[in-house]
C-alpha cells in the first residue's frame, strides 16, 4: 500500500482543493504535513496526484521521502491499494496510527468519516483504480464506497476555514499524549494550550522552550533553601504547567525528537532534585531550625530523601535507556505493564499501582504548594513515605521483570 495527496481539482465535497495548497499551520503547508507525518509512520515512497509541478520546502521536508507526481490517467497503471488524501486534510501522528490499524481488517474501498462527515482519507483497493476520476472526487465512485466512522479521525477543511485557525485549533484539541494524566488534561492545559498557540508563530524551536521552564524549575530550589517554600512551589508547579509547552509546539511543528524527550526528563528530575537539596539545605541550616532532637530526625529525613531520590531516578533511567525507545518517564509504568501485567502482581503492589499517579509531576508539584503550607518538617515526613512506597514499587518491578524477562540492570 502507498500513500497518495490530491493537491488539485474536485474535493468528495465539492471543494476546490487548488485553493488549500497554501494554507498553513504553524507555516508548513497542510500538504507538506501530511507528507512528514507519513514518513514518520515508516512511508518511503509517497504519489503526489496533480496535473502540475508543486514546489516542496526543502525547509519542512527534511528527512529523504521519495515523491512521484503522478496525474490521474496513470492511476490505472499502478499495481497496489492506495491510501489516499485531500490536500486540506488536518491529520496528527496517532490518527495516522489509528488509521492504518484499522486498515488491518480493511480489504474494499472506504471512506473515513469523522461524526459522519468526510475526514477526507479514503482507501482504493488496487481493483478499483481503473474506474476513479480523481480530478473530480465529487463525481466519481469515491462517494460510492463503504464508510467507516471513526473516534480519532483526521478532518478535512472546507473552503469557508481556509482563513481561520479551525485546522490549528483541531490539532490543539487533540494534542494531549495518552499517558498525560486528568490534571494535565483539564487543568494545565487550559493555560499551556493558550501559551503555545503564541509560541508557533515565531521560530523558537522545541528545546529551547525545553531549556527556559527547565530553569525556571531547578529555580525554586533556591527558595526552598532560603525559608521560602510556599514561592518555591509555585515556581515548581509553574515549570510543570509550561513544562506541557514544548511537547505541545514540537508535535503542532512535528519536531518531535528522542533528544527533545530526554532533554526535557533531564530537565524534570533536576528540578525535583533542586527541590529535595533546597528543602535539606534548609532543614540543616540552624539560623532556621534549630537543634532540637525532633528536628535533627528531621533533618536526618531529609538527607534520606535526596538519597532515595537518586535511587529512586536512577533505576527507572537505567530501565527506560535499556528497554525502552520513548525518553518520557511518563510512559514508564506503562512499558513495565506491558511486560508484567499488574493482575500478575501481590495484592500489596496493586494497591500501590493504583496511587503511583500521586508520583506523577502533574500531581506532586500542586500538592507541594499545600504542604507548604504545612511546613518543612510534615514535607520531609511525607515525602518520605512516598519515596518508601516508590521504591517498594521499584523493586517489585526489578524482580518481576527479571522473572519474565532477560532484563540486566
Amino acid at each position: 500500500m502507498s500513500p497518495i495527496i490530491i493537491l488539485d481539482g474536485l474535493g468528495l465535497n465539492n471543494e476546490t482543493l487548488d485553493n488549500f495548497l497554501t494554507v498553513k499551520i504553524a507555516d508548513i503547508p497542510l500538504f507538506e504535513r501530511l507528507m512528514i507525518i507519513l514518513e514518520s509512520e515508516g512511508f518511503k515512497n509517497i504519489y503526489l496526484l496533480t496535473d502540475k509541478k508543486i514546489k516542496i520546502s526543502n525547509k519542512n521536508i527534511k528527512k529523504p521521502i521519495g515523491i512521484k507526481y503522478i496525474n490521474s490517467s496513470e492511476l490505472k497503471n499502478l499495481d497496489q491499494d492506495l491510501l489516499c488524501f485531500q490536500s486540506n486534510v488536518v491529520m496528527n501522528k496517532k490518527q495516522l496510527s489509528n488509521l492504518i490499524n484499522h486498515l488491518k481488517n480493511i480489504n474494499t474501498c472506504t471512506n473515513f468519516k469523522f461524526n459522519n462527515k468526510f475526514s477526507g482519507v479514503s482507501f482504493i483497493h488496487n481493483s478499483e483504480l481503473k474506474n476513479i476520476e480523481t480530478n473530480n472526487l465529487e463525481n466519481s465512485k469515491f462517494k460510492d464506497f463503504k464508510s467507516l466512522n471513526l473516534t480519532d479521525s483526521p478532518i478535512c477543511l472546507d473552503e469557508r476555514e481556509i482563513d481561520t485557525n479551525n485546522g490549528r485549533d483541531f490539532l490543539f484539541n487533540h494534542i494531549s499524549k495518552n499517558v498525560s494524566g486528568w490534571v494535565s488534561k483539564n487543568i494545565n492545559s487550559k493555560i499551556s494550550i493558550p501559551v503555545s498557540k503564541i509560541l508557533i508563530k515565531f521560530n523558537i524551536h522545541p528545546n529551547t522552550i525545553t531549556f527556559f521552564v527547565g530553569c525556571l524549575g531547578i529555580s525554586c530550589g533556591y527558595f526552598y533553601a532560603t525559608n521560602n517554600p510556599f514561592i518555591g512551589a509555585i515556581i515548581l508547579q509553574l515549570s510543570t504547567i509550561l513544562d506541557r509547552c514544548d511537547g505541545e509546539v514540537a508535535r503542532i511543528k512535528l519536531k518531535e525528537s528522542k533528544f527533545g524527550q530526554w532533554f526535557d526528563t533531564a530537565l524534570d528530575q533536576l528540578s525535583y532534585f533542586s527541590m529535595f537539596i533546597g528543602i535539606a539545605i534548609c532543614l540543616n541550616n540552624p539560623n532556621y531550625f534549630s537543634l532540637s532532637n525532633i528536628n535533627i530526625i528531621i533533618k536526618q529525613f531529609s538527607i534520606i530523601n535526596v538519597l532515595l531520590y537518586i535511587i529512586f531516578i536512577t533505576t527507572v533511567l537505567f530501565f527506560m535507556i535499556r528497554r525502552t525507545s520513548n525518553g518520557s518517564l511518563a510512559y514508564y509504568p506503562g512499558e513495565v505493564d506491558k511486560r508484567v501485567p499488574i493482575k500478575e502482581r501481590s495484592f500489596f503492589y496493586r494497591i500501590i499501582s493504583k496511587y503511583r499517579f500521586m508520583l506523577k509531576r502533574e500531581f506532586f508539584s500542586p500538592a507541594m504548594i499545600f504542604g507548604s503550607l504545612l511546613g518543612y518538617k510534615v514535607l520531609a515526613i511525607v515525602t518520605l513515605i512516598l519515596f518508601i512506597f516508590g521504591l517498594y514499587h521499584q523493586v517489585s518491578d526489578y524482580l518481576a521483570l527479571k522473572e519474565r524477562t532477560d532484563i540486566t540492570y
